[in-house]
């Protein structure tokens, strides 16, 4: 998934970012050639309870503290009303004393319209800290809030040593086998910032078999179906240079440099990708789903990795079949929003649409990580 770095604008910016999310959450322009299902599942088994949305590490105690001080002293529908008056209000104070990295609110302040407890919610729910009831929440924090809380709070991002300390437990306890809890309890003597993707932090070595084999999947289905949005894409270039003709623009030569570096990075990798278990990766993938992957999906995703396997992918600009299948799967996906069939839509192309590497929220998990480190580093008071 391309991942979206905003979280606050002006109003205006805000609509129109909002726009931008509702089109990227249709599974017709985002994922122009329709495998973010199965990114998102590896995602997920890699890294429960994050998101391309989150920012910072406090949140996870942020909104439960709101939250739970709203229900004490409020009932029903008002719960939420007073919430989310302390969370813009959380925003002021952060804004005022200068804590904005990662701030949600840092730009538009208390009139942004995605508050933190929007796009947090689900991920504390999977990792028990909220807990919901027949009518209600209830919240599972044993990390009392400072006091004054949030009119009056200095401490900003950082998270105190018990404060990571209890997040960290709260990803052991609730998802103890994933790599996210490994990388959290063996993974913090490494700089995770510097670590590029999720197959090149050191810790992956010491990791169980469960752990090394679903990176695996995850790497090489990341290697070899960038192939196919770097074809993609060149398919889009050349058109867009012929729709385009007055302007003189066209990336196809870009795209086909990269589409030869691909093609060496794939010779690199050859044995692996030859020895690579598609059949466990499938079931791997749809292990933790409550129905399959679709098979329109699936279809697409195997007959490219046929290709990949057998040889047939060296050079995917030149081979019919290849720039068939991707465009079909193109044209299946977004049906009447297919940048291929509509020269309209081809004009509002930015020059990229799905082009880079999977790397499943990797660079989210690098702030989740780091920020809790940084906090397990910090003197216990």
């Amino acid at each position: 998934m391309s991942e979206i770095a905003w979280l606050d604008t002006s109003p205006d910016e805000e609509r129109r970012m909002r726009e931008l999310v509702k089109l990227f959450s249709d599974s017709g322009t985002l994922d122009d050639i329709g495998i973010g299902q199965v990114r998102d599942t590896l995602a997920d088994q890699l890294f429960p309870a994050t998101s391309t949305v989150h920012t910072r590490a406090k949140y996870f105690l942020f909104v439960p503290w709101i939250y739970a001080e709203a229900a004490r002293k409020h009932s029903g529908t008002a719960v939420r009303t007073k919430a989310r008056d302390a969370e813009r209000k959380l925003i002021e104070v952060m804004r005022k004393s200068g804590h904005t990295e990662g701030l949600i609110g840092r730009v538009a302040g208390v009139s942004v319209n995605t508050l933190p407890s929007n796009l947090y919610w689900a991920a504390l729910k999977r990792l028990g800290i909220r807990v919901d009831n027949q009518l209600t929440s209830s919240w599972n924090i044993s990390i009392d809030a400072p006091q004054g809380f949030p009119s009056h709070f200095e401490d900003g991002f950082s998270l105190s040593h018990a404060e990571a300390s209890w997040l960290q437990e709260r990803i052991l306890m609730s998802a103890p086998t994933s790599y996210l809890a490994h990388l959290v309890r063996d993974g913090l003597d490494v700089d995770i910032a510097a670590v590029e993707r999720p197959w090149d932090h050191p810790a992956l070595q010491i990791a169980s078999e469960e752990i090394r084999s679903l990176v695996e999947h995850a790497r090489l289905f990341s290697l070899a179906i960038h192939g196919a949005g770097l074809l993609y894409n060149l398919l889009l270039a050349e058109k867009y240079a012929a729709v385009m003709t007055a302007s003189g623009a066209s990336y196809a030569d870009d795209y086909r440099e990269e589409l030869k570096s691909w093609s060496a990075e794939l010779a690199d990798n050859s044995q692996e990708i030859l020895n690579w278990n598609v059949v466990d990766f499938w079931k791997t993938v749809n292990s933790s789903r409550t129905t399959p992957i679709p098979l329109g999906t699936r279809m697409f995703v195997d007959a490219w990795l046929t290709a990949v396997r057998s040889g047939d992918a060296t050079d995917p600009a030149a081979s019919r079949e290849l720039c068939r299948l991707v465009a079909d799967r193109e044209r299946a996906n977004k049906g009447e929003q297919s940048r291929l069939n509509n020269d309209r839509l081809l004009k509002q192309w930015s020059g990229s649409s799905g082009a880079s590497r999977l790397a499943y929220r990797w660079f989210n998990v690098r702030t989740l990580v780091g920020d809790i480190k940084e906090g397990l580093n910090s003197a216990a008071s």
